[in-house]
């Protein structure tokens, strides 16, 4: 069954996709292989792993037993019942490291560990006994110290004999971790051997595919650039006329159609140019033309929109002075009534704001232990924006390292000549991507470095935040004595009220009659001024929109002297007729031997 299009085997895509599934079928047995030995060489560590924990919890035991030496010898010279207690926790602890042990897998290390289990209670009990001795009252103080030196004597050849022990625990344990390793060091060799076999069996068959590849359309592909460099030149007139059935073949054909309608598009586009060239002039100077005119009259239309407009703000401005003249004085009259109203309200107030003013005082000591917590809080962020600046750092010498590192790959590429293009390549993107990673990362950390900038910033503006809630708690001090002094101070405005009341009501009729004579003048005014901007308002729109047009129209006449110029660039075969090349006009279709090939 044929998948694809072409002649079978003599298709290129054909080939390609059987040589990188050759390939991808190599790399893919080399992954798992290499996958398999991972895991026995992980499963390998980790028994190191179990094995040198083992060790070191043997040495554990082993300062434990010199520790338990050292308490039992004090006990013992001492005669004091209370060593005792640091005694039994050092014994604790070497418990819980024997519980943790397990020899399992080797018969004599298990049986010690047995064993020193076993010493490690006898041992116990025996100091437990010397303390018991030493809380006895009624204890013979000859047959005491008899009994404390036999119980030391007896205690001293535990702890030896639990110390030998220990140390051939810790043998057994250094022996497996060896083991361990030295099977570790062997996966590891095997698995890089292998690697490298799989290595150097992909790198020969690319090279064998790429050799072949390369020798069957290097003909074609010559002739393919050839002709696109002419038409890079502007030259329409070359043609491929290839043979070849595969993807070259095909696609010389589709460029020499894709040469012929665009050399159709070129005749047409040129005949439309000059027609757009000649149309564009004209209307270039028509437009020059309009403008010119139209800037005239808007200058007239300016001159008068400036008279009404002065007009009209001199009769606002008089409605304005009287509109606030009446309302001054109904504002007046408005407050005196209002402050009759107040008075009986105002001592009320005042032990409200006696009453709030308390409240302000609990709310500044509570925002001063906010801008505490403020403060440790902003420390935390100072300590993690540190953090932040190291690993930054780490990133821009990473991504140094990976420069150098793809540099190099360059270098090695370039001696490896043509089979080193395509790593070549790879190495030159890799180092694109590390330069663009320490530019990023550079970035980062300029802005980490205004992040603490601006932090320093805002603990300078948390200081000032706690001055200032000190001056308002000194504030809220003397506003409460204000408060006190404002009760006073309503009784003798009170009395004034009656005498204003009279000198309103005469003021407010003699307003009333100019108010409306300026409500008149101002209105005409304002209609006159509106229409005038409405007129001078169009006229400007239609200037810009007229100016627009004018620029918009000199675009047009340089863009389309550009198209013309442009497209007289190009050569069409009717320029010099239908000569003949010496090759015939068409590039050589290809030969037998590239067939072959």
């Amino acid at each position: 069954m044929r998948i694809f299009r072409g002649s079978g085997w003599s298709d290129m895509q054909t080939r390609l996709i059987a040589s990188f599934a050759i390939v991808s079928l190599l790399l893919v047995g080399l992954a798992v292989y290499q996958f398999e030995r991972i895991s026995q060489v992980r499963s390998s560590m980790t028994e190191q792993k179990r094995e040198m924990d083992k060790r070191l919890s043997t040495a554990k035991i082993s300062q434990f037993l010199q520790e338990l030496d050292r308490l039992e010898g004090e006990l013992k010279r001492e005669n004091d019942a209370e060593r005792i207690e640091p005694f039994r926790t050092v014994h604790q602890a070497m418990e819980t490291e024997l519980s943790r042990l397990d020899f399992s897998g080797s018969t004599a290390a298990q049986e010690d560990l047995e064993a020193l289990r076993t010493k490690s209670g006898h041992y116990a009990g025996e100091v437990e006994k010397m303390a018991a001795l030493l809380l006895d009252e009624n204890a013979d103080p000859l047959e005491l110290l008899e009994q404390m030196d036999l119980l030391h004597t007896r205690t001293a050849a535990e702890n030896v004999t639990m110390l030998d022990i220990s140390s051939r625990l810790s043998a057994a344990a250094d022996r497996n971790a060896g083991a361990a390793q030295a099977l570790s060091f062997e996966r590891l060799q095997d698995t890089l051997t292998m690697s490298g076999a799989a290595a150097l069996a992909v790198i020969t068959l690319t090279v064998v595919v790429a050799f072949l590849l390369v020798r069957s359309f290097r003909a074609s592909v010559g002739q393919l650039e050839r002709a696109v460099g002419r038409l890079a030149e502007g030259d329409l007139r070359e043609r491929i006329g290839s043979s070849r059935t595969d993807e070259l073949g095909r696609l010389s054909r589709q460029f020499d159609v894709m040469v012929d309608r665009v050399h159709g598009m070129l005749q047409r586009s040129r005949a439309v140019a000059a027609s757009l060239e000649s149309r564009s002039g004209a209307f270039r100077v028509s437009a020059d033309v309009t403008a010119a005119a139209n800037e005239e009259i808007l200058r007239s239309i300016r001159d008068i929109a400036a008279g009404a407009e002065s007009q009209s703000e001199l009769s606002e401005e008089t409605s304005r002075l009287m509109d606030g003249l009446g309302a001054d004085v109904e504002a007046i009259a408005g407050l005196a009534d209002g402050m009759l109203k107040l008075r009986g309200t105002a001592e009320g107030d005042t032990r409200r704001g006696q009453e709030t003013v308390g409240r302000l005082r609990e709310t500044s000591r509570q925002t001063e232990e906010s801008i505490a917590c403020m403060f440790e809080e902003l420390e935390r962020l100072s300590g993690f924006s540190s953090q932040i600046s190291g690993i930054t750092k780490s990133m821009i010498e990473l991504s140094s390292q990976t420069h150098v590192l793809a540099l190099n790959a360059s270098i090695e590429a370039a001696q490896a000549g043509a089979y080193g293009k395509g790593f070549a390549v790879i190495a030159e993107e890799v180092r694109r991507l590390s330069n663009q990673t320490k530019e990023s990362t550079t970035v980062i950390g300029g802005l980490i470095g205004r992040l603490q900038q601006g932090m320093e910033q805002f603990r300078s503006s948390m200081e000032g935040s706690r001055s200032l809630l000190l001056e308002q708690q000194e504030q809220v001090a003397a506003t409460l004595g204000s408060f006190e002094a404002i009760g006073g101070s309503m009784t003798r405005i009170s009395k004034s009220i009656d005498e204003v009341h009279a000198q309103v009501d005469r003021t407010r009729d003699a307003c009333g009659g100019l108010r409306q004579l300026a409500a008149q003048v101002s209105g005409i005014a304002d209609s006159a001024a509106a229409a005038a901007q409405q007129v001078l308002a169009s006229g400007t729109m239609q200037d810009e929109e007229i100016r627009r047009m004018a620029r918009q129209a000199a675009d047009v006449h340089e863009l389309s002297e550009r198209l013309a110029a442009d497209i007289r660039l190009f050569l069409l075969r009717e320029e010099e007729g239908e000569e003949a090349k010496p090759d015939g006009g068409r590039a050589r279709p290809d030969g037998d031997g590239e067939a072959a090939a």
